[in-house]
């Protein structure tokens, strides 16, 4: 009987040490010969914060931050990456976003590469994403330290009596803007303000010029290239607007640090609370 568990107890040590020392070689192997693709800018920062970015074999002509991750593979644009490049990489993991890349992921999925989701539609998700990504990259202590830090810079934010109404355009034909469940929905939120559009449930709805008048904003900010606070102050019924009587129009906007939900978002939080309180914070 003594035999049998001696037997059993060898048994499992071989188990747990084979287990041990597969999860050891899948790390190096990830570092070292495969690495990662990221198709998903904010994913790319967030690989890049935790210096990580030697694992980076791959990304989309669109991950231009930091300017390291301008030197890597392009394996297309963000909207439409090319499978046969990022096969050609062998990866043990892409990165990937919803829908934008829905059948790219099917067919990654059937070839049995390994796929990450990225979704993040809140600042606490953004925490949870940097860690994900850390634990999958072999370097969880980083990316923890790295999140913990975002977290602390969070906490001593300041809190603002007044809420400014606040309208966001990232695009212009049409007019199209931010929803209850956008990333840039919870910025404002946090940094003391309200997105006049933060009862759709869409996450970037398309919206009428009328709809913008009657909720009469506080703060304009306009996320995309093309259009100027000028043109904005033009528009039919748009000069009764308390932003544009005010002079709060605000354009020439970094809008990958409002809309990529990455290791910014601080730092996004910080500009937001400076354009939306007139006040200077570090």
């Amino acid at each position: 009987m003594n035999q049998y568990k001696v037997f059993w107890s060898f048994l499992i040590l071989i188990v747990i040490t084979l287990s041990c020392g597969h999860k050891k070689s899948l790390n190096q192997h990830l570092s070292q010969r495969n690495g990662c693709v990221s198709l998903v800018p904010s994913v790319t920062e967030i690989i890049f914060a935790i210096n990580a970015g030697n694992m980076l074999r791959g990304n989309t002509n669109q991950c231009d931050y930091p300017a390291a991750a301008r030197q890597v593979y392009k394996v297309g644009d963000f909207q439409t990456p090319e499978l046969e490049r990022i096969i050609a990489l062998k990866p043990a993991v892409v990165f990937a976003t919803l829908p934008i890349h829905a059948r790219l992921v099917e067919r990654l999925r059937e070839l049995n590469v390994r796929v990450y989701i990225s979704e993040p539609q809140s600042v606490d998700d953004v925490f949870a994403e940097i860690e994900s990504v850390g634990m999958i990259l072999g370097v969880q202590p980083r990316a923890r330290q790295l999140a913990d830090s975002l977290r602390r810079v969070l906490q001593q934010m300041p809190v603002f009596g007044d809420t400014p109404r606040v309208y966001v355009e990232i695009a212009g034909a049409p007019l199209m803007s931010v929803g209850q469940s956008s990333f840039i929905n919870d910025l404002i939120r946090r940094a003391g303000g309200r997105n006049i559009f933060d009862d759709r449930k869409q996450a970037y709805p398309v919206v009428e010029s009328e709809e913008v008048v009657a909720r009469n904003p506080d703060v304009i900010l306009i996320l995309h290239p093309g259009t100027s606070s000028a043109e904005v102050n033009q528009r039919i019924g748009w000069e009764q607007l308390s932003a544009v009587q005010s002079g709060r129009v605000y354009d020439r906007l970094d809008e990958n640090l409002f809309l990529r939900p990455g290791p910014r978002v601080t730092e996004a939080i910080l500009v937001l609370i400076r354009l939306l309180h007139q006040v200077q914070v570090r």
